[in-house]
Order: structure tokens, then sequence, then C-alpha cells
């Protein structure tokens, strides 16, 4: 009997430890998605916040990458649609290899007031949409930045930093480092992945940069077209031979090629650009309806240029400037499907959804029409796209059930290499090198 009552005893304290835990993690997750929870990650906080770009000064498809102590700044551009002036901040928040918020004080990685002022602003021009468009330079000239790394840029509302409007990433590699990159792109070695995928093959020559023990002190990441939402992490040297690290694998370090992405150009409201069947304009809105996609995941490759999935913002028309000048524009997409797929939902994907699986991304089924259909809210410009299926149940995306994986896809790579020695309390970004593959 007391054996019995011990039992029950240790029991009814396992299940409340347990529920305990459960409540715990259930809060960490609804906390996740309520709206003013900090992501360190590329997110907008607003629903009228729209096309946020960031980039090297007058480089607008070139990934938010600089050099330590490097003059060229980085652009921040958004706009809000409306027509009252908001007061908006920002700070920066120094991250770790892996996007956690780093151990430094912010004095100690900025040489300037830890938040500031938004100050440049301008209004649209002849458009039916308003908005006010936002601009911001990184570094600039009351704010600089004295230690490599990740970092994060923090939108507010003044005099509240509680109150986020959006959160973008950049990196800031060492000035001057002696650590070079040798990268080879190319089709895949393993059988199951030779017609699919490419394999990134690559070293590391530190010369006379000190290295005590790379298999713990060195984090090594790859992106595939600038994107951190398939990024390959935690790879680990093949073997040290000198002041040479081996990074060939076979497999390991494959991403699928994919496909070469769909284009879509709506620069002008007035006439059809590529991809688009028809434009109109109704009651104060322009609309663009695009001609009716279909699958690729059946289909030989074809070459095709795009933009690695990303998009900049113009108006065609004569002296006109994308900024302020261009439009915005409800955009008609369209996939052409026999029947719904009833163990998942489909998607539009690319540098237009921030690289997310987006609510107002999500395809409806059209029983009469046999097609999926979705409508974004799009300023003018040039935009790449594709479409990607999330399984019920799972949280990444499949980006080839309907736009099929070749290994002739052209597409950008980008390595970094971050080094924590042992007593320092931040992950330095000591190279970063970059390879365009293309098997044409």
């Amino acid at each position: 009997m007391r054996k019995l009552a011990l039992v029950i005893f240790i029991w009814l304290n396992f299940c409340q430890i347990g529920n305990c835990q459960f409540a715990t993690n259930t809060e960490s997750n609804h906390d996740y998605y309520e709206i003013d929870f900090l992501r360190f990650n590329n997110h907008n906080y607003l629903e009228n916040l729209k096309t946020v770009t960031l980039h090297p000064k007058g480089w607008p498809l070139a990934q938010p990458i600089l050099t330590l102590g490097e003059d060229h700044p980085l652009e921040l551009h958004f706009d809000i649609l409306d027509s009252t002036m908001g007061n908006y901040m920002y700070s920066l928040i120094h991250c770790d290899y892996n996007w956690k918020q780093s151990e430094l004080d912010p004095q100690e990685y900025l040489d300037g007031p830890i938040e500031d002022f938004l100050s440049e602003y301008e209004y649209s021009r002849n458009t039916y949409q308003r908005y006010i468009h936002y601009t911001l330079e990184i570094p600039n000239f009351t704010t600089r930045i004295t230690k490599s790394g990740n970092y994060l840029i923090k939108v507010f509302e003044e005099g509240d930093q509680d109150q986020v409007i959006l959160t973008r990433r950049f990196c800031i590699v060492e000035e001057s480092s002696p650590v070079n990159l040798d990268i080879n792109v190319h089709q895949a070695t393993r059988v199951n992945q030779r017609y699919s995928h490419q394999e990134v093959d690559f070293s590391i020559s530190f010369g006379s940069y000190a290295v005590t023990n790379p298999y713990a002190d060195l984090n090594v990441i790859i992106l595939q077209n600038h994107s951190w939402e398939n990024a390959m992490t935690d790879l680990k040297p093949r073997f040290v031979k000198d002041r040479m690290l081996d990074y060939d694998y076979d497999g390991e370090n494959a991403f699928e090629g994919l496909n070469e992405f769909r284009l879509l150009d709506i620069g002008d409201t007035r006439y059809t650009g590529r991809g688009v069947k028809r434009v109109t304009f109704t009651e104060n809105e322009n609309h663009a309806y695009l001609e009716q996609d279909k699958s690729r995941s059946a289909i030989t490759y074809l070459q095709n240029p795009d933009l690695n999935g990303w998009f900049y913002t113009r108006n065609n028309r004569e002296g006109t400037e994308g900024n302020v000048d261009a439009d915005y524009v409800y955009t008609h997409f369209s996939l052409k499907r026999n029947s719904a797929i009833a163990t998942g939902d489909i998607y539009i994907y690319g540098a237009l959804t921030d690289w997310q699986i987006k609510p107002e991304a999500k395809m409806s089924f059209n029983q009469l029409e046999l097609q999926y259909e979705a409508d974004l809210y799009l300023k003018q410009g040039l935009y790449n796209y594709m479409y990607v299926l999330v399984q019920d149940g799972n949280e990444r995306a499949d980006m080839t059930f309907i736009e099929g994986s070749h290994f002739e896809t052209e597409n950008d790579f980008t390595i970094l290499v971050y080094h924590r020695p042992l007593g320092l309390d931040y992950d330095k970004l000591i190279s970063v090198g970059e390879f365009k593959y293309s098997n044409n």
C-alpha cells in the first residue's frame, strides 16, 4: 500500500511539472504570434507598411552586406500607406551568427546615439494610392558601426521601442581580412541529386589570421540567392591542411537548383508588361491580371534570365522616380490546376513576400475556373516570384512541387565565415565570398 501511495505521489508531481512546462511553452509560442513580438528576422509589423527594401546605396538587387569602416552606406526604404506623417526612430541590435542578440552593449558596437530619428521622407506624387516614402542610410553622419557581425535594424514609433513597425537584417564584414574563400559550385555528386541539385564546395585559407580551434570557433553559413530562409548551417571542415580548411563534401552541401523565377512587370499601369494579360482602372484602383501560370514540375529546364527572386520598384513613364512616383496595383495571380491539393496549401513566394510564407500570399482554389487564385497589393515595378507548397503540419515550403528543380538553374551563392575566438564575447564576420552559378 505504501509503495502504491509513493507511485501515485511521484506520478502526480510528474504531471504537475509536465503541465507547468507545457504552459510555459504554450505561452512562448503564443507570444511569437503576437503582432508586437520582436522577431530577429525581416518582418513588417503594420498592415499599411509596404515595399521594404534594404540594400547598398544605388544597388537595389545587392544583398545588405557592408565592409567595416566603408563609406558606402546601406539604404533602407519603406512606404506607409497613409497621408499623415508618422514619427519614427531606429536602433541597431548586434546579433550572433545565429541571429540571437549578442552580449555586447550598444556603446560597444556603435559610435553615436543608441537610437535616432528617421528624418528623410517624401510624399507620393501623382499616385492614386497615397503614401509616405521613408529613407534611412546606415551608417550615417550620426551613427557609425565599430564591430563586424550580424545586425538587426529596428524601426519603431517615437519614444516607444515596443511599438515596432519593421525589422531587417544586415551584415558587416571585417575590413582587409586575410581570410580568403575559394568557391566551386557544380552539378551534385550523389546520383539521386545529380539532375536536381547544385553542390557548393569551398575551402577557407587564413593567411596570417589566427584560428586556434576551427571546429569549435568557426561557424560557416551558405545562402542561396541572398535568402536566409533556406540557409545551410552547421558545416564543419572535412579536414585541416596547413592553414586551409576543406569543405568539399558529397551531398551534405547540396542545394536544390530550383527553377528560374517567374517574371512580372507592372511598371506601367496603362499597358501590359511581361507576364500581364490585361490592366484595368476601376474606382480609383489599378488592377493587373496576370497570365495564367502552369506547373513546371514535369518540364525540362528552360533558360530564362531572372532577378533570382528579387524585385525593384519603377514607374515606366519618362521622368518618374520609382520611390515616390510608382503607384500601387492590385495584382491578380492564377495557377492552373485540375483539382485542389488536399494535403497542403499553395503560396506565392519570393522577395515580394520577404521569402516567407505569408497569409496574404495564400492562394484559394476556384473550382469553376480550375485554378488557384490570390491577389497581392504591389508597388509598380519588376518582380520575380514562384509558387510553393506548404504541406499540412509542416513549416518549410516545398519549392519544387510546382516549379521543379534543375541543376542547370542560375543561382547566386554567398558564404559567410564567423569567428569567435576564446575570450571574445561576439561573433566576428571575418570573410564573405560570393559565387554566381551558371551551367550555360
